[in-house]
């Protein structure tokens, strides 16, 4: 008995030990992680960075660096947590009611001056994001939104114009205080928030620090201070953080590979919605034809590239449906395991033989990943009698020779809605659609999607135009990569960064005291 007690003592603490560590030992270790803790509470100051700021509006802010941080000072209506649901944060709940929203917000939160968050603010902000620029981050949050008005204090109802199957995503907006930025006296660069942090001091085109707030949302965090130092790249940034000057940095899997294996390893990966594909020209005579194009899927090797490229940071998707998005539905979705005879037959009954194919692959050489996957697909078309090579040009001439349509085939990528709404890469009117892909249905599909009235309707038409678009391939997918969040061995405690939320349970971290 007395075994099976220190043994549920050592479960419910989380401790290491040994068969053999005895009471005393475990007594001790639980009174050390309590006094590391409780020390964390009372102070500390983390290092993190961004770009230069045009502006600590996140209304206005147009940097996802910047948005970052500012997420530290400002909550949004609904957040989205690390399996990309949406989830209530400045909000208790929403309803759907026809087409209209009713959102209803959480009861006593106030902002760091003391007055309260009210459904005024929301308003305001509505007004603010419908004025705001469309390469502003939370533009598309108005998307198809035609009225908004206070019911109450806590209450307010959003109108739109189109289905409301996934409104969810467009209520993940930071809320900002209609007494301070409506009043005429605010200044963009001085913040007024309600979030974990509050700006203690700004120098420019140096550093920016924050102090913990006594009135956040979520509470006091351990960390009392943060000092975000203005770094101008993501090469910067990884060698800031390689160096030890910050204590966390936000990397994709190429800057990962420039830190030493101890960096490395706190890691800690989450979900983006960033689709990596091949794309074709379909204007083009070679794959025009749909047998061709699902022949030369065939011989793409995905699980290849996502293995030794991506390091299976990478979810594979031959579709741009995220398979990690709790709408998506993969059922009834064609899919292209290596198989060189399938091939050969699909491309035989589009009328075309592999020797027959000469072309170039487009790829931007300031990507190291696209530029090292072409070599690959490019080295799986030779192998069965294609003549193909990669061409690597700077993003410039590739951007200039994609929207010119100058091109056979290219590699790509493009970061999507968090709805997955698909309009722009597959629809017929699509800005990056530069395969020039046109179809009635597809576009009618995606048209169901963004029109769906209901979630399960939303789910259904989604499941449709997944399977529609895998039987079609304007684009063959590699899959959605994933990012990491990576902090150094001084910053303890649980971390669950998300998409657009990468500090989102900030409070919960603390620095262990060298004591």
């Amino acid at each position: 008995m007395k075994l099976r007690l220190i043994s549920l003592i050592m479960l419910c603490f989380a401790l290491t030990a040994c068969a053999g560590e005895n009471t005393a030992g475990l007594n001790e270790n639980m009174s050390k992680r309590s006094e590391n803790i409780q020390k964390a509470a009372e102070g500390g100051k983390m290092t993190l960075s961004m770009h230069s700021p045009e502006t600590l509006n996140p209304i206005k802010n147009r940097d996802n660096t910047v948005d970052r941080v500012l997420r530290l000072i400002y909550e949004p209506l609904f957040a989205l947590d690390n399996e990309l649901k949406v989830q209530p944060n400045l909000a208790e709940k929403y309803e759907l009611d026809g087409n209209s929203v009713i959102v209803t917000l959480k009861d006593g939160v106030k902002w760091e001056d003391g007055n309260p968050v009210t459904s005024d603010d929301v308003v305001y902000t509505l007004g603010e994001l419908e004025k705001a620029g469309l390469d502003t981050i939370y533009k598309s949050c108005t998307d198809n939104l035609t009225s908004y008005a206070k019911i109450d204090n806590r209450t307010v109802r959003l109108s739109y114009s189109k289905g409301l199957g996934s409104i969810g995503y467009s209520l993940c907006f930071p809320v900002i205080p209609k007494h301070y930025y409506g009043g005429g006296a605010a200044e963009d660069m001085k913040p007024v928030g309600d979030g974990s942090y509050k700006l203690s001091g700004y120098t420019m085109v140096r550093e920016l620090d924050l102090t913990a707030s006594q009135t956040g949302l979520k509470g006091k965090p351990y960390i009392t201070d943060i000092c975000v130092k203005i770094i101008p790249d993501v090469k910067t940034d990884t060698q800031a953080f390689a160096s030890g000057v910050t204590d966390a940095a936000t990397l994709d899997i190429n800057s990962l590979g420039m830190l030493s294996g101890s960096l490395s390893e706190n890691a800690k990966e989450f979900y983006t919605n960033q689709f990596e594909f091949v794309g074709f020209n379909v204007q083009n005579d070679m794959f025009s034809n749909v047998s061709v194009r699902q022949g030369l899927a065939h011989l793409i090797p995905s699980e290849e590239i996502i293995k030794n490229i991506y390091l299976n940071k990478m979810t594979p998707s031959v579709t741009p449906v995220n398979p990690k998005n709790p709408y998506a539905s993969k059922v009834g979705e064609n899919t292209y395991e290596t198989d060189m005879n399938l091939a050969n037959t699909l491309v035989s009954a589009g009328g075309k033989g592999f020797s027959s194919f000469g072309f170039s692959i487009l790829v931007n050489s300031e990507n190291s990943a696209r530029v090292e996957s072409a070599e690959l697909i490019s080295e799986a078309f030779n192998a069965v009698g294609m003549n193909t090579r990669v061409e690597a040009v700077s993003f410039e001439e590739y951007e200039k020779r994609l929207k010119e349509g100058n091109f056979a085939m290219y590699l790509g990528g493009v970061r999507l809605k968090e709805n997955m709404d698909i309009s722009s890469l597959a629809m017929s009117s699509g800005n990056i659609n530069y395969g020039r892909y046109a179809d009635v249905n597809m576009d009618k599909l995606i048209g169901d999607c963004n029109s769906a009235i209901s979630e399960e309707g939303y789910k259904a038409a989604l499941s449709e135009l997944n399977k529609y678009f895998s039987s079609q391939l304007p684009v063959v997918g590699i899959g959605f990569k994933s990012d990491m969040l990576v902090t150094n061995s001084r910053i303890k405690g649980e971390k669950t960064p998300a998409l657009n939320n990468i500090y989102g349970n900030v409070g919960s971290w603390y620095i262990e005291s060298s004591d």
